[in-house]
C-alpha cells in the first residue's frame, strides 16, 4: 500500500512486503549514463557523440563525450614540401623550415658557394694559368692565376741576326 513504490498497485488492500522502490534513472542501454538498477526514465540519457576526445590530439572535438579511435597526434615539424629540412610526417609546422639554396658545395671547386646547401651539379674545377689577356702566354682555359703570366718582349728571335735578342719571345 506504498503509493511511492515502482509496484504500487491501488487495487490492492493487503501490503505484502514486496514493493519496489522507485530508482530513478536513464534507462536507455546505448546512453552514456544507463542506469541498470534504475526502473523509472527520469529524462537525463545523454547519447554519445563520437570524436576525438583527447585535448591534446590535432584532431581534438569538444563537443565529443565518446572516443571514436580517430585523434590524431600532432608532430612538429617542416611541413613546406619544397623546404630542405622537409618532414612528410609533421603535420604542424614548427617554423624551422631551411629555403634550398641550390650551388657548388666542394669547397675545392674555383665557384664554391658557401651560402648553398644543395649541391647542384655546377662546380668547377680550378684550372690554373695566365689569365691575363694581354700576357704573352695567356691560357684561355684558366680561371685562375696562377702568376704565371710573361709579358710581350719584341725584338729580334732570329740567333744568327745581329740584333738578336734572346730576352725577345715576339718577333
Amino acid at each position: 500500500t506504498d503509493i511511492t513504490a515502482f509496484n504500487y498497485d491501488a487495487t490492492a488492500n493487503i501490503d505484502n512486503g514486496l514493493c519496489i522502490d522507485v530508482i530513478f534513472g536513464c534507462l536507455d542501454s546505448s546512453a552514456l549514463n544507463y542506469n541498470s538498477d534504475a526502473n523509472t526514465d527520469d529524462g537525463s540519457c545523454i547519447s554519445p557523440i563520437l570524436g576525438c576526445t583527447i585535448e591534446s590530439s590535432l584532431n581534438y572535438n569538444s563537443d565529443a563525450n565518446t572516443n571514436d579511435g580517430s585523434c590524431i597526434a600532432i608532430v612538429y615539424g617542416c611541413t613546406q614540401p619544397s623546404a630542405l629540412n622537409y618532414d612528410p610526417l609533421a603535420n604542424l609546422n614548427d617554423t624551422t623550415c631551411i629555403a634550398v639554396v641550390n650551388g657548388c658545395l666542394d669547397e675545392q671547386a674555383y665557384n664554391y658557394n658557401s651560402n648553398a646547401n644543395t649541391d647542384d651539379g655546377s662546380c668547377i674545377a680550378y684550372v690554373y694559368g695566365c689569365t691575363d689577356l694581354s700576357a704573352y702566354n695567356y691560357d684561355a682555359l684558366a680561371n685562375t692565376n696562377d702568376s704565371s703570366c710573361v709579358p710581350y718582349v719584341y725584338g729580334c728571335m732570329d740567333s744568327l741576326a745581329l740584333n738578336y735578342d734572346p730576352l725577345a719571345n715576339t718577333d
